[in-house]
């Protein structure tokens, strides 16, 4: 059905898309972790945005996820 040539071209081209959004999403939580650490007195919840940015880039989407939890949704001590 499917040929090792066939399977290896799929799998190479979902990595490079997953790896693509993990950038990406590391790029954005780092600038608003940045942004939010410049212009509000509360800052980064835990740590800085070097480290948000690091789990975003090892921890994907759910990372970014419990990030946007932690610092913009109604959850978010005020």
């Amino acid at each position: 059905m499917f040929s090792a040539q066939t399977i290896m071209y799929w799998s190479v081209a979902v990595s490079t898309i997953m790896a693509f959004i993990h950038i990406a999403f590391s790029v954005a939580v780092h600038n608003d972790a940045t942004n939010q650490k410049k212009s509000e007195s509360t800052g980064s919840i835990f740590v800085g945005p070097f480290f948000w940015a690091l789990a975003v880039l090892f921890g994907g989407v759910i990372v970014a996820a419990l990030y946007w939890l932690m610092h913009h949704s109604t959850l978010q001590k005020e």
